[in-house]
Formats: C-alpha cells, structure tokens, sequence
C-alpha cells in the first residue's frame, strides 16, 4: 500500500505477512531478525586484546546481500555488505557507476538534506545511511564495505534490524589491529531551536538518554535511555521504525521525497501518535527510532566512542552540528591496564 494511500477515507486492506516481507529480499541464511536461541552471539565470546592492551578491530566474517526498496527514489536495489580491511572504517562504493566510486562514512562526505543523511563524494552519493551505519555501530563493528547499486539504501521495514540481522548472521571477528578509543575532557553541547545534544565523557561505551516532544501536537512526551551493546541494540532499538506524522505526508510527497515509501516501510501517525495502520512495536518507538538516527549520524566519526549522550527534541540538523564539534574535541582514552 503506497504511503498516499494512507490518506483516503475507509480503512486499509489487511497487508498479508508475505507482502509485508515484500520490500526487503534477504540473500543469506535466516530472514528472521531475531537471534536464534540455540545459536550464539558472535559477541558472546571473550574480546581479545592486542599487545598494547586496546580491544582489537573488528569486521563481518563474509559477504552477505540483499535486494529492497528505497523509501524516495522507490527504486529496487541490491546492497552486498563485505568484511573491511583493518583501520579503513566504513566505505560505500557504488557498484553500478563507471568506476565503482567510493565513499567513507566520514563526516566530511555529510550533505546538507531534508530527514536524512546523505554522503558525497565527487559525483558519487549514497543516501540514507543512517539506519545500517547504526546497525554498524550497534553491534560494534569497526570496518565493513558497503557495495550499493543504486543512489539509496534499501527502507526494508523502516528499522534498522534487518542490517543488525545481517550483519549478526554474517559472524563477527576481531582482526589484528587494536582500536582507538575516544572520549571528550569536557561537555560538548549544541542547541537550536529548542533542541539540545550534549556529549558528555564516558567509558565502557555509549550510553543514550534521549526526550522526544512535540509542543504543537497532542502525542505524549517520550523519555528513553539505554546503554549501547549488540544485544540491546538488537532487542531495544534495532525494530524501531522511522515515522511521520500524517499531516507531513503530503508536502514530503510533493518534494520529490517518499516515491517508495507504504505502509509497509514507513509508520504513519496522527497528531496524537496513534499509528493510522498497524500498531507499535514499543510505546515510546519514536523515542528509539531517534536514538537509532543518533547512532547512525554518530558513527560517522568512527568507531571507538566512549560517550554519554543526552538529547532533546533533536534530529538529523543536531546531530551533524554536535559532530562538527566533536571531530574538535574527542581525545584518545589510555589503554585498561
């Protein structure tokens, strides 16, 4: 069902399990998103480190594709993700122009676009990376090739669990090269507008506490926090779906943005949060799906992020602003002894 639909009087037909599974066509072993209970974790095993005593880097044991939808060209794509070598970070390339141009998930790359991230490099883009680079960074991968037919990542259903399944099912190693991890001395804020992002010193990871309020709306304040591991990002924010609110749909529409989007792949809301089709998959879903677009936006930094965020009615534009400061301010954490 297209997201226009979702604007016409009666209810919607019932979407069948198998068309609901429709927009995202998994090409390895298991399309569940869920870890299986008899199998275990790739990062239950004991993290090794390195002669200078730093956690080791870490990337995908093999390739892993798939084929879906994107959510504004409404185009099929086929994305192939692939072990990267150690200290190359993130790296889309796109496999369908002259050349396979390559771009790093580096904040430098960062053009400026309406609900989304996009990164450019020469003539080259890749838009809506926000979803599999936290998926990256939620099940604490260091470096992985990202090889893209198309101008855009694939919407599957909205969240970012079918790349964290992916990248879980296609093993996780440690590779000989330590990391570097990074902190800041001191708080980092930015705010704009009634929004407010700070970035705090921490250790042992990220950890997120994030409040989402509308003032103009009648949805209720959301307030969510979680500490970051692969196991809460797989079962706390990972199935959370990005959203818009039903009255936004039109004008979206009328940009040139959501040519892919339906019911299936984008979670549509009345002013009161109450979803026009389906139900939540948590109360406060809005809440983690901003947290999941955070860690996203984030990993753009790279890996090795010993962070305490605290955010506030932010978005993408807040995001990148407190990103272009910290690119000024993180500072490499000493070794455990």
């Amino acid at each position: 069902m297209c997201l226009r639909a979702a604007w016409c009087s009666g209810p919607p037909p019932r979407i069948s399990k198998r068309s609901a599974s429709a927009s995202c066509c998994i090409r390895s072993s298991r399309s569940s998103c869920s870890v299986s209970a008899n199998s275990q974790p790739p990062w239950t095993s004991s993290r090794r480190k390195s002669h200078t005593l730093k956690p080791l880097q870490r990337t995908i044991q093999k390739p892993v594709e798939f084929t879906g939808v994107g959510v504004n060209v409404g185009r099929e794509v086929t994305l192939r993700l692939m072990p990267g070598t150690p200290g190359a970070g993130v790296v889309f390339v796109r496999a369908d122009l002259p050349g396979s141009p390559h771009i790093a998930a580096d904040p430098q790359h960062v053009v400026p676009r309406l609900r989304r991230t996009v990164l450019r490099q020469g003539e080259a883009e890749v838009q809506m990376t926000e979803h599999v680079l936290a998926a990256v960074s939620g099940l604490d991968i260091d470096n992985l090739t990202i090889e893209i037919k198309g101008p855009e990542l694939p919407a599957c259903d909205g969240s970012a669990r079918t790349f964290a399944k992916l990248l879980s099912d296609a093993g996780i190693v440690e590779q000989e090269q330590p990391r570097t991890c990074r902190t800041v001395r001191e708080p980092v804020t930015v705010a704009d507008e009634g929004s407010t992002l700070t970035a705090l010193p921490g250790t042992g990871g990220i950890t997120v506490s994030y409040t989402l309020e509308y003032p103009h709306m009648s949805l209720p304040s959301q307030h969510f926090e979680i500490r970051l591991s692969p196991a809460t990002f797989l079962s706390e924010l990972a199935p959370a779906r990005t959203f818009v609110f039903q009255r936004e749909a039109p004008a979206l529409l009328a940009s040139g943005l959501g040519r892919g989007a339906s019911l299936e792949n984008t979670l549509v809301l009345r002013d009161d949060g109450t979803p026009v089709y389906g139900q939540l998959r948590f109360p406060d879903e809005f809440a983690r799906h901003k947290v999941v677009d955070l860690l996203g936006d984030l990993r753009l930094l790279g890996s090795g992020l010993n962070l305490r965020l605290v955010a506030e009615r932010t978005g993408h534009a807040q995001n990148f602003q407190l990103i272009a400061k910290l690119r000024e301010s993180l500072v490499e954490l000493p070794p455990h002894p």
